[in-house]
């Protein structure tokens, strides 16, 4: 039996290139001689019902781009492959549980992705995640993540030493990763786990080209629990706090600077600021819906359309419907919006296809204090990103 998981590792790793298993090696028992002492330590203590164990993990990915843009067409065929390092904070207390109805995990990350494209080049990645765990059976659990952070990337566009590059145009860009995936126990401390993912690289909109870096991996990985990889077992309590708590609104302004151009054509940075109003309805302890009207207006498209002569308005209008996840004092939201105020025939018709009826915005808020809210959001059309703004929202009805 212990033979076999072994035998599951060592095929999936024949297709990473010997550079980057070496790397992998190399930084995960180095991480690991950092974590024997603290394990031995976990061992000797007794731990409580408000057990909140540290988590080592390492995991190999692979999987190809995916074509999202005509724009992007020379990238078909690149095979993404690399490794990922982290260390989080697994949540195992009753009162997390009774709350949440899974066993969340928190944590950083640290990534390295070989795009395998020589105009691409190479990523280097540090983000937050948030991967709330669901009890399948004694060993097994299933894993759906979240991740938010900063990358620094190769080999970004240049008109004269890298024009290939339609992807990214900046050596800094937002990371964004989702997955889902299953953990199986195979020893006190240690667990195997395999996950699909979507990874996504971009600079939102500060500076063009950026159609971004899309995707698809799987990844095998192990994890390191310093007490122990399984997860306890507690009786659901319903938990129905949640429906005597108000309908929330929160008022919101954001602001983010985004790539236009002059009246030469240069590539110049503008803005794009706005206000919206959110209804929050909790349905859960962990689970709200939402209902959003937003109004911004966009300097860089105002800037485009000055060069194509369109004298309409450079403000949009949108409703939007969603859903957030709720853990500790963040919130993860999913929205799908639809303007109903805008002035774009021409610009599709003349420069790019672009923006259609429809829109999603991710967002993640995290509140500071009391009423007051900081967060970051990403709106997109299809599987192109348009802008990440910074947001501040003060919440009314707490």
């Amino acid at each position: 039996m212990q033979k076999f998981p072994v035998f599951i590792l060592f095929a999936a790793m024949i297709e990473w290139n010997k550079r980057i298993l070496k790397a992998f090696v190399f930084c995960f028992l180095f991480m690991m001689m950092a974590v024997l002492p603290q394990s031995a330590f976990a061992q000797t203590n007794r731990y409580t019902d408000s057990l909140k164990q540290a988590v080592f993990g390492g995991r190999l990915h692979y999987g190809f781009i995916f074509v999202h843009s005509y724009h992007v067409e020379n990238v078909r065929g690149g095979r993404p492959r690399g490794f990922e390092l982290e260390y989080s904070k697994q949540f195992t207390d009753s009162n997390t549980f009774k709350k949440y109805h899974c066993y969340p995990r928190t944590g950083w990350s640290f990534t390295y992705t070989d795009y395998d494209k020589s105009f691409l080049g190479s990523s280097w990645s540090a983000s937050y995640f948030v991967e709330p765990q669901f009890r399948l059976s004694n060993k097994a659990n299933f894993l759906v993540r979240g991740t938010l952070g900063l990358s620094y990337l190769t080999n970004p566009f240049d008109s004269l030493k890298n024009p290939e590059n339609a992807s990214y145009s900046l050596p800094v860009n937002f990371n964004l990763q989702l997955g889902v995936g299953i953990s199986y126990h195979i020893s006190r401390h240690t667990s195997l786990y395999g996950m699909g993912n979507f990874f996504h690289n971009s600079n939102g909109d500060l500076a063009q080209p950026n159609r971004g870096v899309n995707y698809i991996n799987a990844s095998l990985g192990v994890l390191y629990h310093t007490y122990s990889s399984n997860l306890p077992h507690y009786k659901k309590i319903k938990d129905t706090s949640w429906r005597t708590k108000p309908i929330h609104i929160d008022a919101s302004f954001f602001f983010t600077p985004k790539s236009g151009y002059n009246a030469v054509r240069k590539p110049t940075r503008y803005f794009v600021a706005g206000v919206s109003a959110t209804a929050v309805k909790e349905v859960s302890s962990s689970n709200a819906i939402t209902l959003a009207g937003e109004v911004y207006y966009d300097d860089a498209l105002r800037s485009i359309k000055d060069l194509i002569h369109d004298d309409s308005p450079s403000t949009l209008g949108g409703i939007l419907i969603g859903h957030q996840f709720l853990i500790n004092k963040f919130s993860f939201g999913q929205q799908m919006g639809v303007y109903v105020y805008k002035h774009l025939k021409t610009y599709n018709e003349l420069w790019g296809d672009r923006w259609h009826t429809l829109y999603q915005r991710y967002t993640i808020d995290y509140n500071i204090k009391n009423h007051w809210y900081l967060g970051v959001s990403l709106l997109t059309h299809a599987q192109v990103a348009d802008f990440f703004d910074g947001r501040v929202i003060y919440r009314f009805n707490k």
